[in-house]
């Protein structure tokens, strides 16, 4: 149902792109390396010039990895997969943990444990596991330690450590830390002692003689991270908690040779203990509100080799990995859309790179024996892909980044036909990659394991090739969303990859009466064959209209020309309409208040009064206008309606679309034909945790309690007295 706003008269405005992308062009000019790549978080404003960030400068120490195999491995009876991980032992074998959902007569969690041979065309064996497994970790005879809950009657049902022989169905011990233990994470030393890392809720972990901390801290109210050493027969070695008074959780361990144990996690209070020297201490963090740390015990697990915190902020995912000289790799969710990789020094004193990765989230990080990173990571259409051996998904897709060293990328790859949903990398000898990632309806495997024609979950083998085939446009994506999953005619899109057009970005000079060029600094992009108007070409990215003739069902090509060499292609449905709304920052639109003034937090709408955002990909305009024309008066109208919405998760009635009046929505004054304004009335859209986010929409209004698509991306607008997160 929609609860509307009181009527407004229509203002049109019209935003001052040009000191936008002025202001945009001196952030990127005092970039470090001045080369502009348009927006590291999701939905930014970019029509001509790109915002600030880089392309990376490439390493040549390693040859770049190309794809060996691709091929669907088997689930078993699971309906749904939520949790996989992977790794390798020493001959180079394959394990895959797959944990999910199996659904009879009604659902239960099932976990299988898959084994591979090393070129991945033989399944050693599957077996179905006695319990609901998380973390796995291998040693490197094969033995296979596992984290995870038995089926149990009980209201309570105790997490164990079970280690499995090398036929993969041995039990050769299960082993129970306490009563009310949480595990989290696992890793097991060359010499088959297991490492977990967990929480307790009452604090009743029985610790050892001489540990860290033996007991739980008054102000933890019981609760409490630890770490355990187990012997190779199960019998525990040591135990101890950590995290003095903090309120923190553990999120991975990692063990290096000589028994010393690694963690990383969060902690949303200061209160996490640091060692003297840390690289960051919470008195080095303004504001606290949470951050991730990282620590390093002794092997005897009697004290703190170091304790920092890794960033100043962020959120909770992240995943670690050790190379050889027990430099300490974490990767980090550190912002909303974007992910930073760490490796700090065996002291913790100090970071050896720090690497910025946008439009990503991490899924996994390994480092292999030559101490190169490979970061794992969910990612958008905007991700900084380079010399991607595939295209990215219509849906977002896996990515896997190499980082030298020194932290220098090296390169940073879509994996083809994949989603963005849960993954794992696992790393054999000679720098050989295994991903495991879900299918999307594009995947297509390149070979066959006998007997598997199907399955929730594929591996994909990389490696350094000297003919990686790489490939030149890597992703397309609504220039507003980048969202990735349709085009329609008019919308503005951006492309992403590499030799893409010159160095140096260029935008045309426009005149009213001619309007946007289709040929730019030797650059064309053409869709289904016709070329769309050029608002911004470079090395990197390129900013384009999509063609108003585009029909609104089928298929698009979308090619790139660059001084007359034609690029790999992307295909793409073709809609009718795809809206998105440009952002600042992944979040707030860009939005003028009723009286012209940019919206800010330090400028916010009143409640009932009219606010103006910025979209595109709304669908058809009457009269047609010419492809890349200026709009001019009279204005022409969207032929399809819009709306605008959030959703609020009220207590009883459940999930409602909520309205806003709308007093106009078409082609905004005197900007490119395709570029679009929205007047509606701001309401006091507060949520529980924040405001609930806007949704516009285009092709109908959301019928009572459901939403018709398409919709665009969730936006936000500064509103006084709607508290903000």
């Amino acid at each position: 149902m929609f609860a509307n706003s009181a009527s407004k008269d229509t203002v049109l405005c019209r935003i001052d792109t040009g000191k936008l992308w002025k202001h945009n062009e001196r952030m990127a000019n005092t970039a470090a390396r001045g080369v502009h790549r348009c927006g590291s978080m999701s939905g930014k404003l970019c029509l001509g010039l790109a915002l600030a960030s880089f392309m990376p400068v490439f390493a040549a120490q390693m040859a770049l990895l190309g794809m060996n195999y691709s091929e669907t491995i088997p689930t078993g009876s699971l309906t749904s997969v939520y949790s996989v991980a992977a790794a390798t032992d020493s001959l180079g074998a394959i394990y895959v943990l797959e944990t999910g959902v199996t659904y009879t007569r009604q659902s239960q969690t099932t976990s299988y444990l898959l084994k591979l041979t090393p070129a991945g065309n033989q399944v050693v064996y599957q077996t179905v596991l006695t319990i609901s497994a998380i973390s796995m970790a291998v040693d490197p005879a094969g033995n296979v330690y596992l984290s995870g809950t038995p089926a149990c009657t009980t209201t309570v049902c105790p997490y164990v450590v079970e280690k499995l022989g090398t036929d993969g169905k041995t039990v050769m011990y299960t082993a129970t830390i306490a009563p009310d233990a949480a595990l989290i994470g696992i890793a097991v030393d060359s010499d088959g002692r297991a490492y977990v890392v967990g929480t307790t809720v009452n604090g009743d972990l029985a610790t050892t003689p001489g540990v860290l901390q033996p007991g739980v801290s008054p102000a933890t109210n019981a609760g409490q991270e630890f770490v355990v050493r187990l012997k190779s027969t199960g019998v525990v070695d040591w135990a101890t908690y950590y995290g003095g008074a903090a309120q923190a959780f553990p999120i991975a361990i990692a063990v290096d040779a000589s028994g010393s144990a690694f963690v990383t996690g969060f902690s949303s209070t200061a209160a996490f203990p640091t060692t003297p020297g840390a690289y960051l201490a919470s008195s080095g963090i303004p504001n606290f509100n949470g951050a991730p740390y990282l620590m390093r015990l002794s092997p005897d697990g009697s004290s703190l080799v170091y304790s920092t915190f890794a960033n100043p902020g962020g959120y909770a995912q992240s995943a670690l990995a050790l190379d050889s000289a027990d430099n300490a790799t974490v990767a980090l969710n550190t912002a909303t859309g974007v992910s930073t990789v760490m490796r700090f020094n065996p002291e913790g004193t100090a970071t050896i790179f720090s690497k910025v990765l946008s439009a990503s989230v991490p899924d996994g990080v390994v480092v292999d024996g030559a101490d190169n990173t490979y970061a794992l990571m969910s990612a958008k259409p905007n991700f900084p892909a380079q010399n991607s051996v595939a295209p990215c998904g219509t849906g977002g897709a896996t990515v896997l980044a190499i980082l030298d060293p020194g932290g220098d990328l090296l390169q940073s790859t879509y994996i083809g036909g994949s989603q963005p949903w849960e993954a794992a990398v696992g790393v054999g000898a000679n720098s050989s990659v295994y991903v495991i990632s879900s299918p999307d309806a594009s995947y297509a495997p390149t070979q066959q394991l006998a007997g598997v024609t199907n399955g929730l979950l594929f591996i994909e083998n990389l490696s350094p090739s000297a003919n990686a085939g790489v490939l030149q446009l890597a992703c397309i994506g609504n220039a507003a969303s980048y969202d990735s999953s349709g085009i329609s005619g008019g919308e503005i899109v951006s492309l992403f990859g590499q030799g893409l057009g010159p160095a140096t970005g260029t935008q045309p000079q426009v005149e009213q009466a001619t309007g946007f060029p289709h040929q730019l600094a030797g650059v064309q992009v053409t869709f289904n064959g016709i070329p769309g108007p050029l608002l911004y070409v470079q090395d990197g990215q390129i900013n384009a209209i999509a063609p108003w003739a585009l029909p609104a069902s089928g298929t698009v090509s979308i090619c790139v020309v660059y001084n007359g060499v034609t690029t790999n292609c992307i295909a793409r449905p073709a809609v009718s309409e795809h809206p998105g709304v440009f952002t600042v920052d992944g979040s707030y639109a860009v939005a003028l208040n009723q009286d012209g003034s940019v919206n800010s937090a330090a400028n916010p709408a009143q409640i009932g009064s009219t606010v103006s955002i910025f979209a595109t990909g709304l669908g058809p305009i009457s009269p047609a206008q010419p492809d890349g024309a200026i709009v001019g008066m009279p204005l022409p109208v969207n032929v399809l309606a819009d709306d605008v919405y959030y959703l609020d998760d009220t207590m009883f009635i459940g999930v409602i679309a909520v309205g806003a009046q709308v007093s106009y929505a078409g082609p905004a004054p005197f900007e490119v034909a395709g570029f679009s304004q929205v007047n509606f009335v701001a309401g006091d859209n507060s949520g529980p945790y924040g405001p609930f986010p806007y949704i516009l929409q285009a092709g109908g209004t959301p019928s009572e309690g459901a939403i018709i698509e398409p919709g665009s991306n969730g936006f936000l607008v500064h509103i006084a007295g709607v508290a903000e997160n």
